[in-house]
């Protein structure tokens, strides 16, 4: 049995994966975890595909972060645009015997598009006879045209400043389809506060900190009474994929918000422009693969033939051999899925030509850049902080990084869909000082945990964040802290974690070298998922 699972499939499980993810028929988390050292922590071990180290890292979990339709996109093989360079053109019907000019089989190996250093991205319809660009494009209009080094370009998209910085890397362009799809944000500009907390006690209104990867936004408290109720954005500012909000002065604590980022950039009109506006089934080019001969110049008509219509193509004929050396496309009609080339003349004798028509995609050049560039590979960026997470551990650090799809809620098999979730164990304690991070607890109940957070209310309650390696914990367990040797201690109350890490499946694993956790720190952090 003889199978094949073209480029374009790949690209298809990964546009399903993506509408999944933006459609929220799945929910993917990022996971964080593992406290304790690897026995190099400079050169972390490789991942390991089995049970036995699924497993492990499903323990080594301290907490997770949903991933939004603003944490993902697809990713295309990057092409730069070099002067000197010869690109490939765009042909339907590369092969083993007819391959590019870079040795491509198939069009998605091909070198048929660029980017420029303005993040344009072009597709080379034309490329004049293989040779080398030196005009470089910058047309971003809805129409086919051409350079003066005789190459003709179709504009496609320019990447936002948004997925420039979140996406955009020395391999990969981001790739975004527009029209028929859930917005997303291109420009990161503050559109509006969200206040998820108004605190208490204060006095005056606080100051508004804004920090994130953008900048020129500022903002104003808004008071009532000793709480914040709202907030008022000054400037908006610009080119923030994340921006976090916090609030300082004013004699009170307690207030929280986030941001809501907008979309106030002309790139999408000028994306969603090319498009709306793609001509489905063009015949963009005739190539030649016989000249024949014996034609007479200016009485060879080339007929189209097809499911379409409209395209009209005309042949240039040299006058000592009769053979025909060129045919320019004039008219590139519409709607064709197939296309045959005949000449014909009504004096002579010409015989021989043979030719092929190079059509565009089904539904035209520019109406999906996510099938036309091949974008099989989805980027996965995330910024964690503790604005944006509620139970990231601090004081700790961190060694794997994961993606689980579809994690359970701890006490029953419902899909946990909040945007972050603790895996964790939380308990009340009289005395903190018995316990430190990194120490190994046990239960008389046969459970056993890892220290992985103090906290201190100020008010007498210690809460000692514990990650299950069994997890057989109730408030009437006794504990001991074998790291310290000390047993019979007690505690006050349990909190269950939010997640089963159990459940879930796993889509990605990574070891790193410990990154360590505090307060006002943002961790950006990446995945590839190359389907």
């Amino acid at each position: 049995m003889s199978l094949l699972l073209p480029k374009s499939g790949r690209v298809e499980l990964a546009r399903s994966f993506y509408r999944d993810v933006q459609n929220k028929n799945d929910y993917l988390h990022f996971s964080l975890g593992k406290t304790s050292a690897w026995t190099d922590d400079e050169a972390p071990p490789v991942p390991v595909d089995s049970e036995t180290n699924t497993k492990d890292f499903r323990k080594n979990i301290m907490f997770t972060q949903l991933i939004t339709s603003a944490n993902i996109c697809h990713l295309a093989k990057r092409i730069n645009w070099v002067s000197g360079t010869v690109y490939d053109s765009y042909d339907d019907d590369y092969s083993s015997t007819r391959p590019s000019y870079t040795e491509a089989i198939t069009l998605a190996a091909a070198n048929f598009y660029v980017i420029t250093d303005e993040n344009k991205v072009y597709k080379c319809i034309d490329n004049n006879n293989n040779g080398a660009v030196a005009n470089k494009p910058s047309n971003t209009g809805t129409a086919t045209f051409s350079t003066d080094d005789g190459y003709i370009w179709k504009f496609l998209f320019q990447v936002s400043s948004a997925d420039e910085t979140a996406f955009l890397d020395t391999e990969h362009i981001p790739v975004r389809k527009l029209t028929g799809n859930p917005t997303h944000d291109v420009n990161g500009e503050l559109d509006s506060v969200t206040v998820t907390a108004g605190g208490s006690g204060y006095s005056s209104v606080p100051t508004v900190n804004i920090s994130g990867d953008g900048t020129g936004g500022s903002a104003t408290a808004v008071l009532t009474g000793n709480a914040v109720t709202s907030v008022t954005i000054n400037t908006a500012g610009s080119g923030y994929t994340f921006a976090l909000i916090t609030f300082s002065g004013g004699g009170g604590s307690g207030a929280a918000a986030t941001f809501v980022l907008g979309d106030a950039d002309a790139l999408p009109a000028l994306q969603s422009a090319v498009e709306s506006t793609a001509v489905k089934g063009t015949v963009d080019k005739i190539k030649l693969s016989n000249s024949g001969q014996g034609y007479t110049v200016g009485d060879v008509t080339i007929t189209i033939t097809g499911d379409g219509s409209g395209a009209v193509a005309t042949a240039t004929i040299a006058a000592d051999t009769g053979a025909i050396t060129g045919i320019t496309v004039t008219n590139r009609g519409s709607g064709y899925s197939f296309a045959n080339i005949t000449f014909t003349q009504s004096v002579g004798s010409g015989t021989g030509a043979i030719a092929r028509a190079i059509l565009s995609p089904i539904n035209g050049h520019g109406s999906n850049p996510v099938k036309e560039l091949f974008a099989s590979t989805i980027g996965i960026v995330a910024s964690v902080s503790e604005n944006s997470n509620k139970d990231l551990i601090i004081g700790n650090d961190f060694r794997q990084i994961g993606l689980i799809k579809n994690l359970y809620n701890y006490t029953n098999s419902a899909i946990w869909t909040s945007n972050t979730a603790t895996a964790s164990f939380i308990i009340d304690v009289a005395n903190n000082a018995q316990y430190a991070v990194d120490d190994n607890i046990t239960t008389d109940d046969g459970g056993q945990f890892t220290v992985v957070q103090l906290a201190d209310d100020g008010l007498g309650t210690f809460q000692i964040h514990l990650q299950p390696i069994i997890g057989l914990i109730t408030a009437t367990s006794t504990l001991a802290n074998t790291t310290k040797s000390l047993t019979g201690l007690s505690i006050n109350s349990v909190i269950n974690p939010e997640i089963s890490v159990t459940s879930g499946d796993i889509m990605y694993i990574e070891n790193r070298s410990p990154i360590s956790r505090s307060a006002d720190q943002v961790e950006t952090i990446k995945a590839l998922i190359n389907f």
